[in-house]
């Protein structure tokens, strides 16, 4: 995807994300569409561009939700790192190992995020909850993968190749 194209992606879902999802209506378990692009930008381009989108997702992220400056950024690194895993030839097989990854970032940068939260002096959750919460949100991401990845292929094959 061209990188134009793909931030403009990110803004978009940065946006429904923070703003648009949260005031539709009673529903506890949001998809974290950031968290599925990064995964997947960082597995078709590589973790360089990742990061680059990383933190410019993560300043986004926490200028609209209203965090600390890096909170989200620093959340989001993990999945750059684990999206580069997925870039690997033999887990490039099928849409299972991605989905896992996601499930698996999932957990991570939401267990960060909490961490980094606490440090910064709001309250806690109550454990079983956010367990119960990071199960259902990392099955939500999961099922965004297919469609995300399918879209990231498609928008790859489009662009002329570099020489």
């Amino acid at each position: 995807m061209a990188r134009p194209l793909f931030g403009i992606v990110l803004v978009i879902a940065a946006l429904l994300q923070a703003t648009i999802l949260p005031a539709i209506g009673p529903v506890i378990v949001l998809p974290d569409l950031v968290l599925v692009l990064v995964l997947a930008r960082s597995a078709t381009t590589g973790l360089a561009e990742a990061l680059i989108w990383t933190a410019a997702a993560g300043v986004l992220l926490d200028v609209l939700a209203m965090d600390r400056i890096g909170v989200n950024g620093l959340a989001l690194l993990p999945v750059a790192l684990m999206g580069a895993i997925g870039r690997k030839r033999v887990f490039q097989s099928g849409l299972l190992f991605p989905m896992l990854l996601a499930m698996a970032a999932t957990v991570v940068q939401m267990a960060l995020l909490a961490v980094l939260r606490g440090l910064g002096g709001e309250g806690a959750t109550p454990l079983p909850e956010v367990a119960r919460l990071v199960i259902l949100q990392a099955l939500l991401n999961a099922l965004l993968v297919p469609p995300i990845y399918g879209l990231m292929h498609w928008a790859g094959r489009t662009e002329p190749e570099r020489t």
